[in-house]
């Protein structure tokens, strides 16, 4: 049986998908807290234990890596969150740019997904020739 989209925010779907986003927003966050918590017990740790420029410079990657990891759950979340707020609108499953529905594959695959193929596809395009 096939999942009918957009989600009705009542429907067991859409609890599914909901216990889903919720889970996984639960996960980023302990991750984005454990990242922080390991920079921010002594950001310059690692510099000051370092006793050559190769170590040093292995101190500036692993900052960097942090940084990075950090970012890239936050951007995760923020999605968690717009996926959330669209379920709540009966929006979810809806595609951001040319109003289609969402196919179910994709939505199984980035559960905060907010294009369908085709506009993803174009919005990636864009991405690409811009940089």
């Amino acid at each position: 049986m096939s999942t009918v989209y957009p989600l009705d925010p009542a429907s067991p779907a859409a609890g599914h998908v909901r216990t889903l986003l919720q889970a996984r927003e639960r996960k980023l966050r302990a991750e984005v807290e454990a990242t922080r918590t390991r920079g921010a017990s002594d950001p310059l740790r690692v510099a000051r234990e370092s006793t050559d420029r190769g170590e040093e410079a292995e101190a500036e990657v692993e900052n960097g890596i942090n940084d990075a990891e950090v970012a890239r759950d936050v951007a995760e979340l923020r999605a968690i969150g717009e996926a959330l707020a669209r379920l709540e609108a009966g929006h979810y499953g809806q595609c951001r740019d040319c109003d289609e529905l969402i196919d179910e594959r994709r939505l199984a695959a980035e559960v905060f997904a907010v294009r369908c193929t085709a506009c993803q596809g174009r919005f990636e395009q864009a991405l690409r020739q811009r940089g």
